[in-house]
């Protein structure tokens, strides 16, 4: 942890022992993980911000039923050859207005932020056109230097500035060494800490991602995106328990 002030690795540390008390255990990567083609790795990406999961879920599966894409793929590697590509979502798009998109494509007209925010259905086309711009437009298309690129284009969008759905795309799309830091995490590392003030989003990735090598270390075999769903998970079942006196 050379390097790091004390105070911000002793976070890591406190992080790492509570995971090893609660007895934490790698999970089975959840079934999105499973796109078949990266379109849907952008819709779930733009629709999962700042809402329950089971709602985006809903929101990929009407827009499989309305195109008729398969949305699973036998396995992670598998996926790619001969998939649907960002140029084939965006041609959905033609002669519909966004309004039109929100309901004919995805059944779901959420907004990036209740105040003032754009629809979803507008967000993942911008956000696909930036892929576009940076030559991304299937899983084989996917380099570090291209990801960076469209990285900085996307921050720029409205409701992109956290930087969050574009690291959950990313996830989604294959990369294991990100975090996706929703409530379930933030409260997680709350507790962890024995704060109860949440950290802000990015902060609490980073920590659970120093605390995935801090684990690795002890012998674990931790990968950041394991270690979310870990987490993720038993968030989860802690919630669903009632309370008792």
């Amino acid at each position: 942890m050379g390097g790091q002030p004390r105070e911000y690795s002793n976070a890591v540390v406190m992080l790492a022992d509570h995971i090893e008390e609660i007895g934490l255990a790698p999970v089975e990567v959840s079934e999105e993980h499973r796109y078949a083609s990266l379109p849907l790795c952008v819709i779930d990406a733009v629709f999962s911000i700042g809402v329950g999961y089971t709602s985006t879920q809903a929101t990929v599966a009407r827009f499989c039923d309305k195109s008729g894409w398969p949305r699973l793929a036998t396995s992670r590697e598998g996926r790619g050859a001969g998939s649907h590509s960002l140029t084939d979502l965006i041609a959905f798009y033609d002669g519909l207005n966004f309004e039109d998109a929100a309901h004919a494509l995805f059944g779901n007209r959420q907004r990036t932020s209740t105040t003032s925010g754009i629809l979803k259905a507008k967000a993942v086309k911008l956000f696909a056109e930036a892929l576009l711009q940076c030559r991304i437009d299937t899983f084989a298309d996917l380099t570090p230097d291209r990801l960076e690129l469209a990285e900085a284009n996307i921050l720029g969008q409205p409701g992109q500035s956290s930087g969050i759905a574009f690291d959950y795309f990313r996830m989604l799309a294959g990369d294991d060494d990100l975090i996706k830091p929703d409530r379930m995490i933030q409260r997680f590392v709350a507790g962890a800490l024995g704060t109860e003030k949440e950290p802000e989003p990015r902060q609490a990735a980073v920590l659970v991602r120093l605390a995935s090598r801090e684990l690795t270390g002890r012998g674990y075999h931790w990968t950041p995106l394991g270690l979310d769903h870990a987490i993720w998970r038993y968030q989860r079942t802690r919630r669903a328990v009632p309370e008792t006196a």
